[in-house]
């Protein structure tokens, strides 16, 4: 590797380190500050808070390393630009692209990494940091059994009303299901002391089953020791999984729930495909952000530096706000998820794009004119 590209390096990577540290110091000190009686009051041993935020840096990678390469970029190319580095460079015929060059292969090495963190441990590590806050508040039951849950099947008409419900041995204790039609009248209802997932469909145990007419009116009561439901076919963990938060969910997860959604309808599924597709598009925002940094500051002006930080500033809240709003239509299905998390990121891409042309002599104008 020449002096040169050794340069570029180590003045890139310098200030993305300080600032990715910087700003998961922020997120620890904040959560930490939230978190400080938790820990008194239950008074919790050093090893669990300190798997507690082992559990939490994942997703807090996640969090700050986009922003963390538009800064750092920002900040190396100012520095170039105060001591005439970047007009030095350029005067001794080096070109652009080979500046760039060194940025380019960070930032494409740093998303590689924050998708594999993403798709790996940082997936739902926000999940395990809330299991272990329960843990350490007394509640070790909240992994395996979930108590007070109501589940609805949109497609079947359906309301379940859960007292408990334990995922390890697929039972539930104490449930009511009610039947409605098209209308939301209701037409059957379902008082059981158990139930169990068994074959491929729910089967309860001490039943009474009341049955309505088609205009709500009481028709009878029968009870049954055990009842066969063939037609319910939604297991216990896809209620409990869509009873989740979908960022509680990792890719795997919400994945087999895309995969078979069975009869789950359109918008209920919404949200849980735009948590699996933002898993990936988050980690290449750091690119895209990038990209921005090395526009804006390849533009910073020697007199005035801050006129460009404070643009550069705006572009990012800019971005997350669009992309914020993107991600909301998405989850309310009015517009498919993959195109809610990539219309932003192609969007920002082009303008990136659109601003670096010019230092590269190309013009978008005249190309698009032509």
């Amino acid at each position: 590797m020449k002096i040169l590209s050794r340069y570029l390096f180590s003045s890139f990577l310098k200030p993305l380190l300080f600032s990715i540290l910087g700003f998961l110091s922020l997120l620890v000190l904040a959560d930490l500050f939230g978190s400080l009686e938790d820990f008194i009051t239950n008074k919790t041993p050093t090893a669990t808070i300190l798997s507690y935020y082992t559990a939490f840096l994942p997703a807090a990678l996640i969090i700050v390393a986009p922003p963390a390469t538009l800064f750092a970029a920002l900040y190396c190319l100012m520095q170039f630009q105060r001591h005439s580095e970047l007009i030095a460079m350029q005067s001794c015929c080096v070109p652009l692209s080979r500046i760039f060059s060194p940025f380019l292969v960070v930032g494409i090495g740093l998303t590689a990494v924050l998708l594999a963190v993403q798709l790996g441990p940082g997936g739902n590590s926000q999940a395990k940091r809330d299991q272990i806050m329960e843990q350490i508040k007394g509640n070790r039951s909240v992994v395996t059994s979930i108590r007070g849950m109501i589940f609805r099947e949109e497609a079947q008409h359906r309301i379940w009303y859960f007292q408990e419900v334990n995922l390890a041995t697929k039972e539930a204790h104490n449930l009511e299901v009610l039947v409605q039609n098209a209308l939301g009248v209701d037409q059957k209802k379902y008082f059981a002391r158990r139930g169990i997932w068994r074959d491929g469909h729910w089967v309860l145990i001490d039943v009474n089953r009341i049955d309505y007419d088609a205009a709500g009116n009481f028709r009878n009561s029968t009870r049954f020791p055990e009842l066969s439901l063939p037609s319910w076919e939604t297991p216990p963990r896809r209620m409990v999984a869509l009873q989740t938060k979908p960022r509680d969910l990792d890719a795997r997860e919400l994945w087999k729930l895309i995969e078979k959604p069975g009869r789950l309808s359109a918008r209920t599924l919404a949200p849980y495909k735009i948590q699996f597709y933002n898993l990936f598009a988050e980690p290449c925002s750091a690119f895209v952000l990038l990209l921005l940094g090395l526009s804006e500051g390849a533009r910073l002006n020697r007199r005035h530096p801050t006129a460009g930080v404070f643009h550069a500033i705006f572009i990012l809240i800019a971005f997350f706000l669009i992309y914020r709003f993107f991600l909301i239509l998405g989850q309310g299905s009015r517009i498919p998820a993959p195109l809610a998390v990539s219309i932003p990121l192609v969007g920002f891409l082009i303008f990136a794009l659109f601003r670096l042309a010019p230092l590269f002599g190309i013009e978008p104008r005249r190309l698009l004119a032509s």
